[in-house]
């Protein structure tokens, strides 16, 4: 299992969660050792900063080091040779300046493209991790930490295993199917009903699993074990 694979699997494991109060989230939590609120504590960095803690991951971000803000960490990567501007790919940490201020403002974890787009999981979306489907032109550049083993290439998507993603069927309802929901409806484009990603696996969401199973060549049991999550997070 490679440092990539970790990663994106743990960051697609997360989406849906969400604040319960203003930038009061576990990311934050764990980041400054105690529950703050309030607008001045942004998590969208916290939360890239988490995953890699809770994967093992710690020295690959900032060499071991801490930050929570966006600028500080782009600024990090240009000085460190660490710094890109294109051919992004599975694993980089991208960084956007939504206001043209020449500061970055926000960032997403990649894990693919797909049409032309770079898909990701962003913290701070809405109050919420979050799963995104950027345009390569929206990124102002990516933080590209030295990971070890098997890397992916340009464009392609690295295939989160299974055993860290648990399987989910009718009944369950939890971030996991709402990450499943979110996948199949952003990524495939494929209806989950009338009541869309509600975190509840529901007939509805059995029906779209089943018809993105079959069209994948899989069984179709609407069962999302590690063959389905593979599919569902691959291109």
């Amino acid at each position: 299992m490679t440092d990539i694979e970790k990663l994106t699997a743990w960051m697609l494991a997360q989406v849906g969660t969400r604040e319960t109060g203003e930038n009061n989230v576990i990311y934050n939590t764990d980041y400054y050792g105690r529950e703050v609120q309030g607008p001045q504590y942004p998590w969208c960095m916290a939360f890239i900063w988490d995953g890699f803690r809770v994967c093992g991951l710690s020295a690959l971000f900032l060499d071991g080091g801490k930050s929570a803000y966006c600028p500080y960490v782009a600024n990090w990567a240009r000085t460190h040779g660490a710094w890109v501007t294109e051919g992004y790919r599975t694993g980089d940490i991208l960084l956007f300046d939504f206001n043209g201020d020449g500061l970055a403002d926000h960032t997403g974890f990649c894990t693919g493209m797909s049409n032309g787009r770079l898909d990701g999981v962003e913290g701070n979306v809405s109050d919420a991790v979050g799963v995104t489907h950027r345009t390569p032109a929206s990124v102002m550049g990516a933080y590209r930490p030295a990971y070890t083993g098997a890397e992916t290439q340009p464009g392609e998507t690295a295939q989160a295993p299974a055993a860290i993603l648990p399987t989910v069927r009718r009944g369950d309802k939890n971030g996991a199917v709402l990450s499943v929901q979110l996948l199949l409806i952003h990524k495939w484009a494929v209806s989950c009903g009338i009541d869309g990603a509600d975190a509840d696996f529901g007939p509805n969401t059995e029906s779209a699993v089943k018809a993105f199973q079959t069209h994948r060549g899989l069984e179709a049991d609407g069962v999302v074990g590690p063959l389905t999550w593979a599919a569902l997070i691959g291109t």
